[in-house]
């Protein structure tokens, strides 16, 4: 995994010459394909060697912005998008839905949302009523509906896209760092956007030299479809240098998150970018007055792959340099790009996108002078509510609504207003104090001269937190269910490995001369954080999803660094509890390092009810009247919904939590989706030192969901193992073994 500059920027310059991409106009205006229906939709995009893109025989064209392909001859009558205004409309008796997208995005308008199938409904979404989707007569597909059950969901269109992995040097805040990995040729990638009900195909192909790759959909509950999650060693191997491999999965939730690669550390160089699957809104905004996401991110200018042996050694975390919205920062004193800007219209309402992408930092954002209308965290829509600033976690998204001043120019002479990105107290680590002062926020288009604002920030706390854990009510309700996996008569440390529900983040002495372990490098025992049975390490020849029967279950099972958890077989409505914890000392019988350090856990396959949050230690908490020796803590038969500690009737849900310095998290999902699933840390040296574990759910049916796309799996283990198997493929030839030298994922 490590870094060969040499050849990277060899190969670079010959992909910039030789496939340089359209510009976003040369394209925009040609309709969009619906032939993707039937068998077409198993058949994957390919390229030729000229860059033109194909399915089956069929040319394609590509959009620049966001990645899409498609036929231009397919039903011409309905173009792409909507060409600048906000409208919906009845095409052929099916409804067609205008999406809202702010004009300085450079598009040609929204994203037209198709539902052929939906014969007789009729759109209902506008600036006049944003909570409403698809009608007919009386019945409704609004913010109402049930988007985790599939029989409830629109049923939209089949969206392609196609997405290169590619090496090259990039400079987002004007000092270049040598060994970026984008996609598309660029930082962050396309911007990804479909809409409520459609399945999302998207062609990944790998162009690096050195390093495999896979591609996650962060957030995305990928229902009955795991073999699609991108986890390289847990739900494919990965992608080899030169091979290509095509995800696809439905989207059922609506929202926006992001993509990124789950290979090692791969994100923190440039692997990543938006996307956004439009649907209903608990609150209003106005037409047109919708942004693309900003993706906040903290930025170094050397390679997360040199950072991580640094990490190895020291056990800390590297510093980070500098903070980007939007691939767009600023450093040092040479040329750089412009303060990231965002121009609000007087008095209307606007939707903003935020999503935390860090490797290490959680963001407090604020606009100065504003109030944020929080109405969605993740991909769950919530009852709104206002605060001066938001704290973002990594991988966290919210939608927020933004109302523009009436008069902007009397809080601020010239109507120009700070945006920030304040990296928490106790949740960042730079090496110098980075401009937080990120971007603009600006009135007046006419303006001569554009100067920079004079605005104050406001007071607010900057501490290491979630945002308060009473003002995120789903506005959907959910009424937790009593766990199927705690046996209330059987002490937890009397379980087995593998069926365990407490988890202890620490750190572990592993590897070394001698040790039988995996882990590489292995001059001599390194510490590396875990939260299960041992540091995780995946094998990316023999990835989780091939090994799921009864004859290679125990295998995986007797292998520590896998960090296996087997849930009990469950019906979907039925409930699994967890409880996660982050002591500050030696838990009772422990004997691994703790200290107090907050991680941002992310849970594959699944939204999680949120049952408590605490910043108190699980094996000393003062406020559980509960005494067990020595200990206050929930003993087994205190963890159900009778427990008035514990809040069952519709907490928070999302798919990452912080878990606070020295306190704990518990959490709870359905048993509803069967699978091979990863939980772990965000900040991405922690989870490429190993700090994640696998979950297998209902592990019969995960194989039934397996069985038709099973030949494609094995055929990307195939390539891999091929490339794998050729020690010249390695960046370290001489020493084959030192491929890997960290998690994986």
């Amino acid at each position: 995994m490590k870094l060969a500059s040499v050849w990277t920027s060899i190969v670079q310059v010959f992909n910039i010459l030789s496939f340089a991409p359209t510009k976003d106009g040369d394209v925009a205006q040609i309709p969009i394909t619906l032939h993707n229906t039937g068998d077409g939709a198993k058949i994957p995009v390919t390229q030729d060697d000229s860059g033109r893109f194909y399915h089956g025989s069929r040319p394609l064209i590509q959009e620049y912005s966001s990645g899409m392909v498609y036929h231009p001859d397919d039903f011409k009558e309905v173009p792409l998008r909507t060409g600048g205004k906000e409208f919906s409309y009845v095409h052929k008796n099916y409804p067609v839905v205008g999406t809202p997208k702010n004009d300085q995005d450079g598009e040609k308008g929204g994203l037209l949302c198709h539902y052929p199938d939906m014969s007789g409904w009729e759109p209902c979404y506008s600036d006049q009523n944003r909570s409403c989707w698809l009608k007919k007569g009386s019945q409704r597909i609004d913010i109402n509906t049930d988007y985790e059950d599939p029989e409830k969901v629109p049923k939209g269109i089949v969206r392609k896209f196609h997405l290169e992995v590619s090496e090259q040097p990039i400079s987002p805040d004007g000092t270049t760092m040598e060994h970026g990995k984008v996609f598309n040729r660029r930082y962050p990638g396309p911007w990804i956007e479909a809409c409520w009900g459609d399945t999302i195909e998207v062609t990944v192909k790998n162009n690096l030299r050195w390093n495999g790759t896979s591609v996650h959909w962060h957030g995305i509950r990928q229902f009955r479809s795991f073999q699609h999650d991108g986890v390289n060693g847990i739900t494919e191997c990965p992608i080899a240098p030169g091979d290509s491999f095509t995800y696809r999965f439905k989207a059922l939730q609506y929202g926006s998150a992001w993509y990124h690669s789950h290979y090692s550390l791969q994100y923190g160089d440039g692997l990543l970018g938006p996307i956004t699957i439009y649907g209903p809104s608990t609150a209003q905004f106005d037409d047109n007055e919708a942004f693309r996401p900003l993706l906040l991110t903290d930025w170094n200018h050397r390679s997360v792959f040199e950072d991580w042996p640094l990490m190895l050694n020291s056990g800390a975390a590297p510093e980070m340099t500098n903070i980007l919205i939007n691939g767009t920062g600023q450093f040092g004193f040479g040329p750089k790009p412009p303060k990231y800007t965002l121009w609000l219209d007087p008095g209307k309402a606007h939707l903003l996108i935020l999503v935390n992408t860090a490797v290490d930092t959680t963001f407090v954002f604020s606009i100065d002078d504003h109030e944020l209308e929080v109405i969605e965290m993740d991909f769950v829509p919530i009852k709104p509510y206002r605060t001066n600033n938001i704290k973002i976690g990594i991988g966290q998204r919210y939608h927020v609504i933004v109302h523009g001043f009436e008069n902007p120019y009397k809080a601020e002479r010239y109507g120009n207003y700070w945006m920030r990105a304040v990296p928490a107290r106790k949740c960042s680590k730079f090496a110098f104090g980075p401009d937080q002062q990120m971007g603009i926020v600006r009135y007046n288009r006419n303006a001569k001269k554009l100067s920079d604002p004079l605005s104050e920030p406001p007071l607010y706390d900057i501490g290491c937190a979630d945002e308060p854990y009473k003002s995120l009510v789903p506005h959907i309700p959910w009424t937790v269910g009593n766990p199927v996996n705690i046996d209330p008569h059987t002490d937890p440390k009397d379980l087995p490995d593998h069926k365990r529900y407490i988890f202890d983040v620490g750190r572990t002495s592993s590897g070394g001369p001698g040790s039988g372990e995996p882990y590489i490098p292995d001059d001599k025992a390194y510490e590396r954080w875990d939260m299960h049975i041992a540091p995780f390490r995946v094998n990316f020849s023999d990835p989780t999803l091939l090994a799921l029967d009864d004859a290679n279950m125990d295998r995986l099972i007797a292998q520590r660094h896998l960090d296996v958890v087997v849930l009990p077989e469950a019906r979907k409505d039925q409930w699994i509890w967890m409880v996660i914890t982050a002591p500050d000392k030696v838990p009772p019988n422990g004997s691994r390092i703790f200290f107090p350090a907050a991680h941002p856990m992310h849970l594959h396959g699944h939204d999680f009810a949120l049952l408590r949050q605490s910043t108190n230690n699980w094996y000393n908490d003062p406020e559980i009247e509960d005494d067990e020796g020595d200990h206050k803590l929930f003993p087994p038969d205190k963890l159900n919904c009778a427990n008035r500690d514990i809040n069952c009737q519709n907490p928070p849900r999302r798919d990452v939590v912080l878990l606070p310095a020295s306190g704990y998290v518990i959490i709870a999902f359905k048993a509803d989706n069967p699978g091979a699933w990863i939980i772990h840390c965000h900040i991405a040296f922690h989870a490429s030192s190993g700090l994640a574990m696998q979950i297998i759910e209902n592990k019969n049916q995960a194989m039934d969901v397996l069985e038709p796309e099973k030949t494609e799996i094995e055929e990307e283990c195939r390539k891999w193992r091929d490339w794998h198997g050729e020690p010249m493929n390695h960046w370290d030839f001489h020493h084959p073994t030192h491929f890997q030298d960290d998690s994986g994922v």
